[in-house]
């Protein structure tokens, strides 16, 4: 009996150690901000130990990057490229062009269609020759794609017809050896903006710029219709890209209840549910899942929409594991 006890307690311990990206044969990736690296152990110690990729969350974002003509800052994408050296990970870029998040100096320039071109051209072709053979891949161009599937309007739409090719080619002069992906959120419940990326991809195609993935944000609510997830997923495999669940995460008060009292059962069971679906995309086409951040107390959701009781994600505030990594790590474990 005592033997039995003995094996029981082992197995509970070994069960407890499991870890999720164990749990998965592609890459498991979270964003991070630099700052927290340095200064939240806790933060740091997830990172470093629960992720097999990451992605900068702002700090390669233009903004930050490149905050005046005649200056780049580089130093916190820096810190977390060396995070990701020293210990172990793939490195994903995010992003090389985007609407927001755009410094004032861009905003503010004048010229004709050529300059701003080489404006844009030489953004791009700096960061990415920046951090050539350490990152991977990156998210070339950014939410283009209103839900109607019209192109959005922007500052690069406004000055650089066929913007979103000529990124793509000139990120790939930069660093032929990236993979290149366009990134964008939205695309269950939008057929029309769904529609206008394969489109994109296609005429890509057709045109023999290099594009090798698409980035779905998967920024859901457990009131997402999971036969939409599924379409969704099952359109952009159907181009043959790599795909990539770029920013992970599943709000449980997508209403802003203020009243609102934490209940997991439905986000564990939605976490698990695209887990599983993204594992029927052909293998060779899993560049990974990436959450958003690492705990609760990191998602965007609660600054962005002022909404302070959101828990989208596996680890809680106080940086333990929620019941969801645990019953996801062992829905894995399971066949479809």
């Amino acid at each position: 009996m005592k033997l039995i006890a003995l094996l029981l307690g082992l197995s509970t311990l070994v069960n407890a150690q499991s870890l999720l990206k164990d749990a998965v044969s592609f890459r498991l990736g979270a964003s991070v901000n630099p700052r927290m690296l340095v200064e939240n152990e806790a933060y740091r110690n997830i990172a470093s130990n629960e992720f097999t990729s990451l992605t900068a969350e702002n700090h390669m974002k233009m903004m930050l990057i490149h905050p005046a003509a005649d200056r780049f800052d580089f130093t916190k994408g820096d810190e977390i490229v060396a995070f990701a050296a020293k210990t172990g990970k793939r490195m994903h870029g995010h992003t090389l062009v985007w609407h927001n998040q755009v410094p004032q100096w861009m905003k503010d320039f004048q010229g004709d269609q050529k300059a701003w071109e080489e404006m844009l051209k030489n953004h791009i072709q700096a960061v990415v020759t920046r951090y050539k053979g350490q990152v991977s891949g990156w998210d070339v161009v950014n939410e283009s794609f209103l839900d109607d599937g019209s192109l959005r309007p922007s500052l690069w739409a406004d000055h650089i017809p066929d913007y979103i090719a000529k990124s793509f080619q000139w990120a790939h002069e930069a660093d032929p050896n990236a993979l290149l992906f366009y990134n964008d959120y939205g695309q269950d419940g939008h057929p029309k903006k769904m529609q206008a990326i394969l489109d994109l991809v296609a005429d890509l195609k057709k045109r023999k710029i290099p594009i090798h993935g698409l980035g779905l944000q998967m920024h859901i609510n457990v009131d997402s219709k999971r036969t939409e997830i599924s379409r969704v997923m099952e359109q952009s495999a159907q181009t043959g890209l790599a795909i990539h669940f770029s920013e992970l995460d599943i709000a449980v008060n997508p209403k802003n209840n203020p009243e609102y009292s934490y209940e997991a059962s439905a986000q564990n069971e939605l976490f698990a549910f695209v887990f599983k679906e993204y594992r029927v995309i052909p293998a060779k086409q899993q560049y990974g899942i990436t959450f958003w951040n690492v705990s609760d107390k990191d998602t965007w959701l609660r600054g962005y929409f002022k909404r302070p009781k959101e828990y989208p994600l596996l680890f809680d505030d106080k940086y333990a594991k929620k019941s969801g990594y645990t019953s996801l790590t062992n829905a894995l474990k399971t066949p479809n």
